[in-house]
């Protein structure tokens, strides 16, 4: 009972030190919080479960490009994209590209401290055609491992005509046939069409929502609207679910 005891009371001690590392601070009025890269191993260990579930059930490689979206800002999808990408890219000899799909909203190029120019904006053009993506143009290698980041590009208020052009479309299968794994940063489905748009042009789509946040009409709504768009829904993340009990008591349920 003693050893019992202690590890308890070492399994609260670790929960509580994690909230408080990770512990978010008060954000201004109407401002969606910002991407965050995973920076305690308990954080890391759910990313790398995200990956090995997804990856587990498409053996066969056939889930290359892959989108992160929320039902709404602030629901986590950036943050859920960003160390999704980089467990694909640890400690794997996996070429990842992680993409701004944010053209309105940018924040990746904040989140690894790059320019946003060049980007995605750039180098699919308003003629449609696909600049050449060479030099200091290219993506940019950020780690861990091989993880490459096409950030927003220059600012454009009407994404959706650029997203529907040819150009954007072999951008896209140029980038799929020369990354492992190509995984898109989404705009959340109930604000912007750019996910609608987006879901059937990639091989899956994973619906970020928040506990204790998202309702749950809301949640069913987004998903409808996904798989109404023709986009193949590979699964759900709860994000930022809170633990009654200590998360090591969880793991052992």
């Amino acid at each position: 009972m003693g050893k019992t005891h202690e590890a308890l009371e070492w399994a609260e001690k670790e929960y509580q030190l994690n909230r408080q590392e990770t512990a978010p601070g008060p954000l201004p009025p109407g401002r969606a919080r910002p991407p965050q890269q995973a920076r305690t191993a308990s954080d890391m260990d759910r990313y790398e479960n995200l990956r090995t579930n997804l990856l587990a059930r498409h053996p066969d490689g056939s889930i290359k490009t892959i989108l992160f979206a929320g039902a709404a800002h602030g629901d986590g999808a950036s943050t859920t994209a960003v160390n999704f990408a980089a467990g694909l890219a640890r400690g794997s000899q996996l070429k990842v590209l992680l993409i701004d799909m944010n053209l309105r909203t940018p924040s990746l190029h904040d989140v690894f401290k790059i320019d946003p120019v060049p980007g995605l904006s750039d180098f699919v053009g308003k003629n449609g055609r696909v600049a050449p993506i060479t030099g200091c143009e290219a993506p940019m290698k950020v780690g861990p491992g091989e993880l490459y980041v096409i950030p927003c590009g220059g600012p454009r208020s009407e994404p959706v005509p650029l997203l529907q052009s040819n150009g954007f479309n072999l951008f896209l299968k140029k980038m799929r046939d020369s990354y492992d794994y190509v995984v898109l940063d989404a705009p959340p489905v109930h604000v912007f069409a750019e996910s609608r748009v987006l879901c059937a042009m990639v091989d899956g789509v994973v619906l970020v929502i928040q506990a204790g946040r998202t309702r749950r009409q809301v949640a069913l709504s987004a998903k409808k609207q996904l798989e109404e768009a023709g986009g193949k829904l590979l699964g759900v993340v709860v994000n930022r679910r809170r633990y009654y009990i200590p998360e090591f008591i969880y793991r052992r349920l």
